[in-house]
Protein backbone atom coordinates (compact mmCIF):
# COMPACT_ATOMS: atom_id res chain seq x y z
CA UNK A 1 0.00 0.00 0.00
CA UNK A 2 3.08 2.58 1.23
CA UNK A 3 4.85 1.21 -2.30
CA UNK A 4 1.31 2.55 -4.20
CA UNK A 5 1.01 5.46 -2.37
CA UNK A 6 4.72 6.81 -3.47
CA UNK A 7 4.32 5.86 -6.79
CA UNK A 8 1.28 8.28 -6.86
CA UNK A 9 3.11 10.49 -5.05
CA UNK A 10 5.74 10.55 -8.25
CA UNK A 11 3.81 10.73 -10.76
CA UNK A 12 2.25 13.63 -9.11
CA UNK A 13 5.63 15.33 -9.00
CA UNK A 14 6.27 14.51 -12.80
CA UNK A 15 2.87 16.61 -13.70
CA UNK A 16 4.41 19.36 -11.78
CA UNK A 17 7.53 19.65 -14.10
CA UNK A 18 5.65 21.39 -16.71
CA UNK A 19 2.26 20.97 -18.26
CA UNK A 20 3.53 19.18 -20.79
CA UNK A 21 5.37 16.67 -18.95
CA UNK A 22 2.17 13.93 -18.87
CA UNK A 23 -0.64 13.19 -21.30
CA UNK A 24 -4.21 12.53 -19.54
CA UNK A 25 -5.82 9.66 -21.01
CA UNK A 26 -9.20 11.35 -19.42
CA UNK A 27 -9.71 13.93 -21.59
CA UNK A 28 -12.14 13.25 -24.12
CA UNK A 29 -9.33 15.40 -26.89
CA UNK A 30 -5.93 15.30 -25.72
CA UNK A 31 -4.36 18.82 -24.87
CA UNK A 32 -1.36 19.42 -26.36
CA UNK A 33 -0.27 21.04 -23.07
CA UNK A 34 -1.69 18.02 -21.00
CA UNK A 35 -3.09 18.32 -17.77
CA UNK A 36 -3.89 21.87 -16.90
CA UNK A 37 -3.39 21.84 -13.46
CA UNK A 38 -1.62 19.00 -11.43
CA UNK A 39 -2.49 15.07 -11.10
CA UNK A 40 -4.49 14.00 -8.36
CA UNK A 41 -3.12 10.34 -6.09
CA UNK A 42 -5.13 8.38 -8.50
CA UNK A 43 -3.72 9.78 -11.69
CA UNK A 44 -6.59 11.41 -12.96
CA UNK A 45 -6.20 14.97 -14.52
CA UNK A 46 -7.21 17.94 -12.11
CA UNK A 47 -7.99 21.51 -13.23
CA UNK A 48 -9.36 23.80 -15.50
CA UNK A 49 -9.17 22.38 -19.22
CA UNK A 50 -6.65 23.63 -21.16
CA UNK A 51 -8.17 25.73 -24.38
CA UNK A 52 -11.61 25.88 -25.63
CA UNK A 53 -14.20 23.75 -25.27
CA UNK A 54 -15.48 23.38 -28.89
CA UNK A 55 -14.30 24.70 -31.93
CA UNK A 56 -16.57 27.28 -32.28
CA UNK A 57 -16.98 30.80 -30.81
CA UNK A 58 -20.40 29.54 -28.97
CA UNK A 59 -20.24 26.67 -26.92
CA UNK A 60 -23.32 24.76 -25.76
CA UNK A 61 -23.11 21.03 -26.87
CA UNK A 62 -23.97 17.95 -24.26
CA UNK A 63 -25.60 20.12 -21.96
CA UNK A 64 -29.33 19.79 -21.78
CA UNK A 65 -31.01 23.51 -23.16
CA UNK A 66 -34.38 23.54 -23.79
CA UNK A 67 -33.14 26.41 -26.39
CA UNK A 68 -29.87 28.44 -26.90
CA UNK A 69 -29.47 32.11 -26.44
CA UNK A 70 -25.91 33.45 -27.96
CA UNK A 71 -24.77 36.45 -26.78
CA UNK A 72 -21.63 38.65 -27.09
CA UNK A 73 -22.17 41.72 -25.30
CA UNK A 74 -22.88 43.35 -21.56
CA UNK A 75 -26.51 44.63 -23.19
CA UNK A 76 -27.27 41.64 -25.09
CA UNK A 77 -26.42 39.46 -21.58
CA UNK A 78 -28.93 41.40 -19.44
CA UNK A 79 -31.48 41.20 -22.03
CA UNK A 80 -31.45 37.57 -22.15
CA UNK A 81 -30.65 36.83 -18.40
CA UNK A 82 -33.91 39.13 -17.86
CA UNK A 83 -36.07 36.85 -20.43
CA UNK A 84 -34.51 33.01 -20.37
CA UNK A 85 -37.11 30.70 -19.35
CA UNK A 86 -36.37 27.75 -16.61
CA UNK A 87 -34.15 25.11 -18.98
CA UNK A 88 -32.39 27.67 -21.07
CA UNK A 89 -28.73 28.11 -21.69
CA UNK A 90 -27.23 31.20 -22.78
CA UNK A 91 -24.00 30.99 -24.97
CA UNK A 92 -21.44 33.46 -24.26
CA UNK A 93 -18.86 34.44 -27.35
CA UNK A 94 -15.50 35.40 -26.17
CA UNK A 95 -14.80 38.39 -24.00
CA UNK A 96 -15.48 40.52 -21.02
CA UNK A 97 -18.69 40.83 -19.34
CA UNK A 98 -20.38 42.41 -16.40
CA UNK A 99 -22.43 41.11 -13.06
CA UNK A 100 -25.11 38.18 -14.05
CA UNK A 101 -28.16 37.32 -12.24
CA UNK A 102 -29.40 34.04 -13.75
CA UNK A 103 -32.83 33.11 -13.53
CA UNK A 104 -34.01 29.54 -11.89
CA UNK A 105 -32.70 26.88 -13.53
CA UNK A 106 -31.12 28.74 -16.54
CA UNK A 107 -27.24 27.88 -17.51
CA UNK A 108 -24.22 30.42 -18.43
CA UNK A 109 -21.99 28.61 -20.97
CA UNK A 110 -18.70 30.28 -21.94
CA UNK A 111 -16.04 28.64 -25.22
CA UNK A 112 -13.64 28.15 -21.95
CA UNK A 113 -12.03 29.89 -19.35
CA UNK A 114 -9.21 31.84 -21.59
CA UNK A 115 -11.60 33.50 -23.62
CA UNK A 116 -14.85 34.14 -21.83
CA UNK A 117 -14.76 36.44 -18.14
CA UNK A 118 -17.90 37.09 -15.67
CA UNK A 119 -17.46 39.49 -12.79
CA UNK A 120 -19.63 37.60 -10.64
CA UNK A 121 -22.57 35.06 -11.26
CA UNK A 122 -26.05 34.63 -9.17
CA UNK A 123 -27.87 31.51 -9.18
CA UNK A 124 -31.14 31.78 -8.70
CA UNK A 125 -32.92 28.86 -6.93
CA UNK A 126 -33.93 26.39 -9.30
CA UNK A 127 -32.76 22.89 -10.93
CA UNK A 128 -30.60 21.75 -13.14
CA UNK A 129 -28.73 25.21 -13.79
CA UNK A 130 -25.26 24.84 -15.54
CA UNK A 131 -22.19 27.18 -15.53
CA UNK A 132 -19.17 25.82 -17.68
CA UNK A 133 -16.42 27.33 -19.63
CA UNK A 134 -15.83 30.64 -18.00
CA UNK A 135 -13.57 32.89 -15.34
CA UNK A 136 -15.76 34.20 -12.68
CA UNK A 137 -14.02 37.06 -11.21
CA UNK A 138 -14.27 39.46 -7.87
CA UNK A 139 -17.95 39.22 -7.38
CA UNK A 140 -17.38 35.14 -7.40
CA UNK A 141 -20.39 32.43 -7.91
CA UNK A 142 -23.48 32.87 -5.63
CA UNK A 143 -26.08 29.78 -5.91
CA UNK A 144 -28.73 30.55 -3.77
CA UNK A 145 -31.01 28.44 -1.38
CA UNK A 146 -32.42 25.77 -2.49
CA UNK A 147 -30.86 25.39 -5.72
CA UNK A 148 -29.16 22.45 -7.51
CA UNK A 149 -26.28 23.74 -9.93
CA UNK A 150 -23.05 22.09 -11.73
CA UNK A 151 -19.85 23.83 -12.24
CA UNK A 152 -17.70 22.71 -15.19
CA UNK A 153 -14.48 23.88 -16.40
CA UNK A 154 -14.86 27.18 -14.20
CA UNK A 155 -11.61 29.15 -13.09
CA UNK A 156 -13.28 31.72 -10.08
CA UNK A 157 -9.87 34.29 -9.42
CA UNK A 158 -9.37 36.64 -6.98
CA UNK A 159 -12.87 36.91 -5.38
CA UNK A 160 -13.28 39.53 -3.01
CA UNK A 161 -15.13 37.34 -0.80
CA UNK A 162 -15.87 33.74 -0.72
CA UNK A 163 -14.96 31.89 -4.24
CA UNK A 164 -18.44 29.85 -4.57
CA UNK A 165 -20.82 30.41 -1.81
CA UNK A 166 -23.44 27.49 -1.44
CA UNK A 167 -26.80 28.86 0.36
CA UNK A 168 -28.81 26.74 2.78
CA UNK A 169 -30.44 23.87 1.30
CA UNK A 170 -28.37 23.93 -2.10
CA UNK A 171 -26.77 21.47 -3.72
CA UNK A 172 -23.71 21.72 -6.06
CA UNK A 173 -21.54 19.42 -8.28
CA UNK A 174 -18.00 21.09 -8.76
CA UNK A 175 -16.30 19.45 -11.69
CA UNK A 176 -12.80 20.51 -12.99
CA UNK A 177 -12.60 23.94 -11.78
CA UNK A 178 -10.66 25.82 -10.08
CA UNK A 179 -10.97 28.27 -7.17
CA UNK A 180 -7.77 30.68 -6.74
CA UNK A 181 -7.08 33.51 -4.53
CA UNK A 182 -10.70 34.19 -2.50
CA UNK A 183 -10.36 37.04 0.15
CA UNK A 184 -12.45 34.35 2.57
CA UNK A 185 -13.60 30.77 1.82
CA UNK A 186 -12.68 29.28 -1.38
CA UNK A 187 -15.72 27.11 -0.91
CA UNK A 188 -18.52 27.78 1.59
CA UNK A 189 -21.17 25.37 2.03
CA UNK A 190 -23.58 26.17 5.53
CA UNK A 191 -26.64 24.40 6.31
CA UNK A 192 -26.42 23.33 2.38
CA UNK A 193 -27.63 19.70 1.51
CA UNK A 194 -25.16 18.20 -1.11
CA UNK A 195 -21.81 19.46 -2.18
CA UNK A 196 -20.03 17.15 -4.43
CA UNK A 197 -16.40 18.49 -6.07
CA UNK A 198 -14.02 16.21 -8.31
CA UNK A 199 -10.98 16.74 -10.00
CA UNK A 200 -11.10 20.47 -8.99
CA UNK A 201 -8.19 22.60 -7.12
CA UNK A 202 -8.85 24.92 -4.57
CA UNK A 203 -5.88 27.46 -3.56
CA UNK A 204 -4.30 30.45 -2.07
CA UNK A 205 -7.97 31.92 -0.07
CA UNK A 206 -7.51 33.99 2.71
CA UNK A 207 -9.39 32.02 4.48
CA UNK A 208 -10.42 27.67 4.35
CA UNK A 209 -9.97 26.04 1.40
CA UNK A 210 -13.62 24.29 1.89
CA UNK A 211 -15.92 24.67 5.00
CA UNK A 212 -18.72 22.85 5.31
CA UNK A 213 -21.29 23.08 7.92
CA UNK A 214 -24.37 22.39 9.72
CA UNK A 215 -24.56 25.12 12.14
CA UNK A 216 -26.74 22.61 14.51
CA UNK A 217 -23.81 20.80 14.66
CA UNK A 218 -24.56 17.79 16.89
CA UNK A 219 -28.04 19.11 17.00
CA UNK A 220 -28.15 18.79 13.40
CA UNK A 221 -31.48 16.90 12.11
CA UNK A 222 -29.57 16.86 8.21
CA UNK A 223 -25.99 16.80 8.01
CA UNK A 224 -24.51 18.93 4.92
CA UNK A 225 -23.64 16.03 2.45
CA UNK A 226 -19.95 16.38 1.04
CA UNK A 227 -17.77 13.80 -1.37
CA UNK A 228 -14.42 15.11 -2.71
CA UNK A 229 -13.07 12.81 -4.98
CA UNK A 230 -9.29 13.71 -7.10
CA UNK A 231 -8.99 17.04 -6.04
CA UNK A 232 -5.89 19.41 -4.58
CA UNK A 233 -6.86 22.00 -1.67
CA UNK A 234 -3.61 23.67 -1.31
CA UNK A 235 -1.98 27.21 0.04
CA UNK A 236 -4.98 27.99 2.00
CA UNK A 237 -5.43 29.52 5.71
CA UNK A 238 -6.60 28.83 8.36
CA UNK A 239 -7.91 25.40 7.69
CA UNK A 240 -7.98 23.65 4.26
CA UNK A 241 -10.98 21.36 5.04
CA UNK A 242 -13.64 22.27 7.80
CA UNK A 243 -16.33 19.58 8.30
CA UNK A 244 -18.89 20.63 11.01
CA UNK A 245 -22.17 18.81 11.37
CA UNK A 246 -21.15 17.15 8.00
CA UNK A 247 -21.13 13.60 6.02
CA UNK A 248 -18.51 13.32 4.35
CA UNK A 249 -15.83 11.13 1.41
CA UNK A 250 -12.46 12.32 0.15
CA UNK A 251 -10.98 10.10 -2.42
CA UNK A 252 -7.61 11.49 -3.56
CA UNK A 253 -7.54 14.68 -1.88
CA UNK A 254 -4.65 16.65 -1.29
CA UNK A 255 -4.43 19.11 1.63
CA UNK A 256 -1.10 20.92 1.94
CA UNK A 257 0.78 24.19 2.22
CA UNK A 258 -1.33 26.05 4.11
CA UNK A 259 0.59 28.53 5.95
CA UNK A 260 0.46 31.25 8.53
CA UNK A 261 -2.49 33.62 8.65
CA UNK A 262 -0.51 36.58 10.49
CA UNK A 263 0.87 34.83 13.49
CA UNK A 264 -1.85 32.14 13.39
CA UNK A 265 -1.20 28.68 12.22
CA UNK A 266 -3.62 26.99 9.82
CA UNK A 267 -3.88 23.19 9.79
CA UNK A 268 -5.15 20.63 7.10
CA UNK A 269 -8.48 18.50 7.79
CA UNK A 270 -10.56 19.47 10.68
CA UNK A 271 -13.63 17.03 11.45
CA UNK A 272 -15.88 18.51 13.91
CA UNK A 273 -19.63 18.93 15.65
CA UNK A 274 -20.50 15.28 15.13
CA UNK A 275 -19.38 15.20 11.54
CA UNK A 276 -18.31 12.02 10.17
CA UNK A 277 -15.42 11.16 7.44
CA UNK A 278 -14.46 8.15 5.16
CA UNK A 279 -11.08 8.99 3.67
CA UNK A 280 -9.08 6.97 1.17
CA UNK A 281 -5.71 7.88 -0.31
CA UNK A 282 -5.52 11.40 1.64
CA UNK A 283 -2.48 13.02 1.53
CA UNK A 284 -2.24 15.93 4.24
CA UNK A 285 1.16 17.71 4.49
CA UNK A 286 3.27 20.40 5.18
CA UNK A 287 0.90 22.34 6.81
CA UNK A 288 1.59 25.23 9.37
CA UNK A 289 -0.78 23.86 12.07
CA UNK A 290 -2.28 20.16 12.61
CA UNK A 291 -2.68 17.56 9.83
CA UNK A 292 -5.85 16.17 10.94
CA UNK A 293 -8.23 16.59 13.80
CA UNK A 294 -10.99 14.69 14.97
CA UNK A 295 -13.05 16.57 17.57
CA UNK A 296 -16.28 14.97 18.60
CA UNK A 297 -16.66 13.10 15.70
CA UNK A 298 -15.91 9.98 13.76
CA UNK A 299 -13.76 8.99 10.89
CA UNK A 300 -12.63 5.74 8.76
CA UNK A 301 -8.95 6.64 6.97
CA UNK A 302 -7.40 3.59 5.28
CA UNK A 303 -8.32 0.34 4.65
CA UNK A 304 -8.93 -2.53 1.91
CA UNK A 305 -5.34 -1.65 0.48
CA UNK A 306 -5.83 2.04 0.36
CA UNK A 307 -3.79 3.96 2.96
CA UNK A 308 -3.30 8.00 3.82
CA UNK A 309 -0.08 9.75 4.33
CA UNK A 310 -0.16 12.96 7.27
CA UNK A 311 3.51 14.51 7.28
CA UNK A 312 5.02 17.73 7.88
CA UNK A 313 2.25 19.16 10.32
CA UNK A 314 1.88 20.19 14.24
CA UNK A 315 0.47 18.05 15.21
CA UNK A 316 0.23 15.59 12.83
CA UNK A 317 -3.27 13.61 14.01
CA UNK A 318 -4.96 14.60 17.16
CA UNK A 319 -8.07 12.83 18.18
CA UNK A 320 -10.19 14.09 21.28
CA UNK A 321 -13.81 13.69 22.64
CA UNK A 322 -14.88 11.63 20.54
CA UNK A 323 -17.74 8.77 22.27
CA UNK A 324 -18.92 5.30 21.86
CA UNK A 325 -21.07 5.79 19.37
CA UNK A 326 -17.88 7.92 16.84
CA UNK A 327 -15.53 5.42 16.57
CA UNK A 328 -12.40 6.71 15.06
CA UNK A 329 -10.72 3.88 12.91
CA UNK A 330 -6.76 4.94 11.54
CA UNK A 331 -5.14 1.83 8.85
CA UNK A 332 -2.46 1.62 6.67
CA UNK A 333 -1.52 5.42 7.66
CA UNK A 334 2.12 6.96 7.05
CA UNK A 335 2.96 9.68 9.48
CA UNK A 336 6.32 11.01 8.79
CA UNK A 337 8.68 14.65 9.61
CA UNK A 338 5.29 15.75 11.55
CA UNK A 339 6.73 18.33 14.19
CA UNK A 340 5.73 18.00 18.33
CA UNK A 341 3.85 15.29 18.20
CA UNK A 342 2.92 12.70 15.57
CA UNK A 343 -0.27 11.54 17.16
CA UNK A 344 -2.32 13.22 20.15
CA UNK A 345 -4.97 11.18 21.69
CA UNK A 346 -6.95 12.69 24.23
CA UNK A 347 -10.25 14.49 25.59
CA UNK A 348 -11.43 11.49 27.44
CA UNK A 349 -12.13 9.88 23.85
CA UNK A 350 -13.38 6.50 23.32
CA UNK A 351 -13.74 4.06 20.41
CA UNK A 352 -10.37 4.47 18.57
CA UNK A 353 -8.82 2.12 16.32
CA UNK A 354 -5.41 1.97 15.31
CA UNK A 355 -3.98 -0.62 13.23
CA UNK A 356 -0.72 -0.99 10.98
CA UNK A 357 0.29 2.60 10.93
CA UNK A 358 4.32 3.62 10.76
CA UNK A 359 5.14 6.76 12.81
CA UNK A 360 8.27 8.43 11.56
CA UNK A 361 10.64 10.92 12.12
CA UNK A 362 8.90 13.35 14.23
CA UNK A 363 11.10 16.60 15.01
CA UNK A 364 10.79 18.05 17.96
CA UNK A 365 9.68 21.33 17.80
CA UNK A 366 8.23 23.97 20.39
CA UNK A 367 4.79 23.54 21.67
CA UNK A 368 2.54 24.54 23.97
CA UNK A 369 2.32 22.61 26.99
CA UNK A 370 0.41 21.61 30.72
CA UNK A 371 2.51 21.58 33.62
CA UNK A 372 -0.30 21.35 36.12
CA UNK A 373 -2.31 24.79 36.03
CA UNK A 374 0.20 26.43 33.72
CA UNK A 375 0.62 26.42 30.36
CA UNK A 376 4.22 27.44 28.49
CA UNK A 377 6.38 26.59 25.23
CA UNK A 378 8.74 23.51 25.51
CA UNK A 379 10.63 21.66 22.81
CA UNK A 380 8.88 18.22 21.88
CA UNK A 381 9.17 15.58 20.00
CA UNK A 382 6.73 12.71 20.78
CA UNK A 383 5.98 9.73 18.30
CA UNK A 384 2.45 9.80 20.59
CA UNK A 385 1.01 11.80 22.95
CA UNK A 386 -1.77 9.64 25.37
CA UNK A 387 -3.56 11.73 27.41
CA UNK A 388 -7.01 12.36 29.81
CA UNK A 389 -7.71 8.75 29.56
CA UNK A 390 -8.34 8.07 25.76
CA UNK A 391 -9.44 4.64 24.89
CA UNK A 392 -7.74 2.93 21.93
CA UNK A 393 -7.22 -0.25 20.49
CA UNK A 394 -3.90 -0.15 18.88
CA UNK A 395 -2.07 -3.19 16.70
CA UNK A 396 0.72 -3.57 14.11
CA UNK A 397 2.29 0.25 15.13
CA UNK A 398 5.81 1.32 14.07
CA UNK A 399 7.59 4.23 15.70
CA UNK A 400 11.04 4.85 14.54
CA UNK A 401 13.51 8.16 14.46
CA UNK A 402 10.96 10.24 16.29
CA UNK A 403 12.53 13.12 18.05
CA UNK A 404 16.56 12.49 17.26
CA UNK A 405 15.94 15.67 15.13
CA UNK A 406 14.86 19.26 14.75
CA UNK A 407 12.77 21.06 12.62
CA UNK A 408 14.06 24.60 13.46
CA UNK A 409 18.41 24.80 13.64
CA UNK A 410 17.76 27.14 16.77
CA UNK A 411 16.25 24.11 18.61
CA UNK A 412 17.75 21.32 20.17
CA UNK A 413 16.12 17.73 19.88
CA UNK A 414 14.11 16.39 22.94
CA UNK A 415 14.68 12.83 23.62
CA UNK A 416 11.24 12.56 25.92
CA UNK A 417 9.75 9.40 25.03
CA UNK A 418 8.84 7.14 22.01
CA UNK A 419 4.97 7.25 23.45
CA UNK A 420 4.03 9.40 26.48
CA UNK A 421 0.78 8.25 28.44
CA UNK A 422 0.29 10.46 30.85
CA UNK A 423 -2.37 9.16 33.62
CA UNK A 424 -4.50 6.25 33.21
CA UNK A 425 -5.77 4.74 29.78
CA UNK A 426 -9.89 4.52 29.29
CA UNK A 427 -11.31 0.90 29.82
CA UNK A 428 -10.25 -1.96 27.35
CA UNK A 429 -7.34 -0.03 25.59
CA UNK A 430 -4.96 -2.51 24.48
CA UNK A 431 -1.18 -2.42 22.32
CA UNK A 432 0.06 -4.95 20.25
CA UNK A 433 2.44 -5.56 17.67
CA UNK A 434 4.28 -2.53 18.71
CA UNK A 435 7.73 -2.33 16.90
CA UNK A 436 10.13 0.80 18.01
CA UNK A 437 13.46 1.08 16.15
CA UNK A 438 15.57 3.73 15.15
CA UNK A 439 16.44 5.18 18.32
CA UNK A 440 12.68 5.35 19.88
CA UNK A 441 13.77 2.02 21.36
CA UNK A 442 16.19 4.11 23.87
CA UNK A 443 13.46 6.62 24.77
CA UNK A 444 10.51 3.37 24.78
CA UNK A 445 6.93 3.70 26.29
CA UNK A 446 6.42 5.86 29.23
CA UNK A 447 3.20 5.97 31.14
CA UNK A 448 3.61 8.74 33.57
CA UNK A 449 1.27 9.82 36.92
CA UNK A 450 -0.05 6.26 37.41
CA UNK A 451 -1.37 5.78 40.72
CA UNK A 452 -1.20 2.19 42.59
CA UNK A 453 -4.63 1.21 40.80
CA UNK A 454 -4.29 2.92 37.68
CA UNK A 455 -4.94 1.52 34.39
CA UNK A 456 -2.47 0.79 31.82
CA UNK A 457 -3.10 -0.72 28.75
CA UNK A 458 -3.09 -4.75 27.99
CA UNK A 459 -0.49 -5.88 26.50
CA UNK A 460 1.08 -9.04 25.88
CA UNK A 461 5.20 -10.23 25.24
CA UNK A 462 5.43 -8.19 21.46
CA UNK A 463 5.09 -4.82 22.95
CA UNK A 464 7.98 -3.38 24.61
CA UNK A 465 7.84 -2.65 27.99
CA UNK A 466 6.28 -0.22 29.18
CA UNK A 467 8.00 1.92 32.27
CA UNK A 468 5.85 3.32 34.69
CA UNK A 469 6.09 6.10 36.76
CA UNK A 470 3.61 8.20 39.70
CA UNK A 471 5.43 11.34 39.08
CA UNK A 472 5.02 13.53 36.26
CA UNK A 473 8.22 13.01 34.36
CA UNK A 474 7.44 15.07 31.24
CA UNK A 475 5.14 18.14 30.43
CA UNK A 476 1.98 17.28 28.22
CA UNK A 477 1.15 19.07 25.09
CA UNK A 478 -1.79 20.81 24.66
CA UNK A 479 -4.46 19.83 22.49
CA UNK A 480 -5.44 22.07 19.26
CA UNK A 481 -8.64 23.18 18.72
CA UNK A 482 -10.99 23.30 16.03
CA UNK A 483 -10.81 26.35 13.68
CA UNK A 484 -13.84 28.43 13.83
CA UNK A 485 -16.03 30.14 11.56
CA UNK A 486 -15.02 33.12 9.70
CA UNK A 487 -17.14 36.33 10.66
CA UNK A 488 -19.90 37.89 8.69
CA UNK A 489 -17.96 40.23 6.33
Amino acid sequence: MIKAWNQAVLVLGAALLGPAALGCASDPEPQPSGCPGALAASGACIGVPAGALCGGDFCAASVDCAEVVEVSSDAALSQASGAAPPGACIALGPGAYGRVELPPGVSLLGRGAGSVTVAAVSLAAGDAAVLRGLTVGAGGVQIAPGARARIEAVRVAGSASDGVTLGPGASLDLVDSAIEGSARYGLSALDAGRLSVARSILSGSQGPGLWAQCTGGCDCEAPVDVQVEDAILRDNKVVGVSLVGARATLSGVEVSGNALRGFDPSGGVSVSGCSTLDATALRVADNSGFGLLIDQASASLGGDGEGFEVSGNQPGIWIQHTTAEQPVTLRGGVLEKNRAIGLGMSGDARGIIIDGMRIAGTFADSAVVSTGSDRSQEVVGDGVSWQERAQAVISRLILSGNGLESSNPSVDPSRRASVLIDGDVGLDSRLADVTLEGGDEATGIVQQRLSADGASPLHGADVPRITTSPDALFSVPVAPAAPAALEAP
